[in-house]
């Protein structure tokens, strides 16, 4: 079970951030923030996600564990979308968080704002997640969470001199992602009906 709670936790986060891994490979490119501010920010804007959606977890107080588990679908249907996308041709890739205006002293601020902005992924996922989880499983799942931001830093800094792994990253990730997502969503589906 604790196996299956520490797998569930790594695919729920990697599918959930795959982008952000560029986003801060682009703050760490941007000569105006220093790392330590990077860092701090990313980790404000994840806790801030992840304490919404730990509010799931209270509904199931409230709510038939069933019920909630039909949140799976919301994974579900992202990861199909994505799919889909695969299919279509490809558009120019936009960077939104490129066009923001950094103030002195806010550094911390606009990391944080972009994580949060960039988050509605992680909310469709986390929220169903922790729904159907029990107290250590929540525990488990957010600490893993919170080493994998670290993690996911660390990895940003360094994509920022490694063009060849950016590349591939880009490459892979847009097909792997869609697939984690359908599995997170029919493993939170599985969990509730069986």
């Amino acid at each position: 079970m604790e196996t299956v709670v520490i797998l569930t936790a790594i695919s729920a986060f990697v599918s959930t951030n795959l982008d952000d891994i560029f986003i801060l490979a682009a703050f760490f490119a941007n000569p105006e923030f220093e790392a330590k501010n990077i860092v701090l920010g990313q980790y404000l804007g994840f806790v801030l996600l992840l304490m919404a959606s730990s509010l799931a977890y209270f509904a199931q107080f409230f709510i038939p564990f069933q019920w909630i588990s039909l949140l799976g679908f919301i994974p579900l249907f992202m990861g199909i979308r994505g799919l889909i996308k695969l299919w279509k041709p490809k558009n120019q890739d936009i960077s939104p968080e490129n066009d923001i205006r950094y103030g002195k002293g806010r550094k911390v601020g606009v990391v944080a704002l972009v994580t949060v902005i960039n988050g509605g992924d992680n909310l469709g996922v986390y929220v169903p997640l922790f729904a159907s989880m029990n107290a250590y499983g929540l525990f488990i799942t957010a600490t893993i969470f919170l080493v994998l931001v670290g993690f996911w830093c660390i990895l940003g800094f360094k994509l920022v001199n490694n063009r060849l792994l950016t590349d591939k990253i880009r490459n892979y990730g847009h097909q792997i992602l869609p697939l984690v997502m359908i599995t997170i969503g029919l493993l939170i589906l599985l969990r509730g009906w069986l």
